[in-house]
């Protein structure tokens, strides 16, 4: 997997973080440097690159309106014919759909959100656009046919309503549910005003899987200890529908 990262720091300073990237977001290179090293990488690359591009700071800063690095990389993916996935939480993302319309089902977008309370998130993300407007994106971007995920990232402990956020989005949106992660070497962290362990966010995490692993549209991260903490390329299987279950979630149509 191949992550492209626009910009050098994150202005969402989310509290959770654990990649250690938050600050004024501040672009890495031109918009016309950035699409020459892209191009270089792929025209080395042994087999069909995996291009995360957001991975580490969110791909649309709030910078990103006077930028426009993301939109020139998309641009090129678009017109080489290149799949990508966009990890964001931002509404910018809307100025690009030309771009991602055009590139059908090679264009992939996660928007990222922990929680339906807005009061909630701007704790949590201090500086990003509020649960609103992300949930927002995702229907515009339903609409428009893009293919899109909510990311459930990080699920919290008595903070994120499970049932309420996979209500919240369409039934064909999958929902990428992924525990707190903590960082190499920790073992808790402290988060809105209590302090919360490995041992308890990993026991009520599979508690809940265990709870909606079986409805369709969820796809559950599997806990690791690795560097690449909680890696969104290894899920937890699919649950079996509970016997004499109709549905678990009234999602939206």
């Amino acid at each position: 997997m191949t992550s492209v990262t626009p910009y050098a720091l994150c202005d969402y300073r989310c509290v959770y973080c654990i990649t250690g990237v938050q600050g004024t977001s501040k672009p890495m290179m031109s918009a016309n440097e950035a699409v020459t090293s892209l191009r270089e990488h792929l025209a080395t690359a042994t087999s069909p690159p995996i291009l995360l591009v957001g991975a580490l700071s969110d791909a649309y800063p709030s910078v990103e309106r006077d930028f426009a690095i993301t939109r020139a990389i998309v641009a090129y993916l678009v017109d080489a014919g290149v799949p990508f996935t966009i990890v964001t939480k931002s509404d910018i993302i809307l100025r690009d759909l030309d771009l991602l319309v055009a590139h059908g089902d090679r264009a992939h977008v996660q928007v990222s959100a922990c929680s339906v309370d807005d009061d909630v998130l701007r704790l949590l993300d201090r500086g990003a656009p509020s649960g609103t407007v992300r949930f927002e994106v995702i229907d515009e971007l339903h609409s428009a046919g893009v293919r899109v995920d909510l990311n459930l990232l990080p699920w919290i402990p008595d903070v994120s309503d499970t049932h309420a956020l996979i209500a919240r989005v369409p039934g064909d949106v999958e929902v990428v549910v992924g525990p707190l992660a903590f960082g190499p070497g920790r073992d808790e962290r402290r988060l809105l005003g209590r302090t919360y362990t490995r041992d308890e966010v990993w026991r009520r995490y599979m508690k809940e899987y265990a709870r909606f692993g079986h409805v369709p549209n969820t796809s559950w991260i599997e806990p690791s200890l690795s560097p690449e903490e909680n890696n969104p390329m290894c899920r937890l299987p699919a649950l079996p529908r509970p016997a004499g279950a109709t549905t678990a979630v009234a999602a939206r149509s």
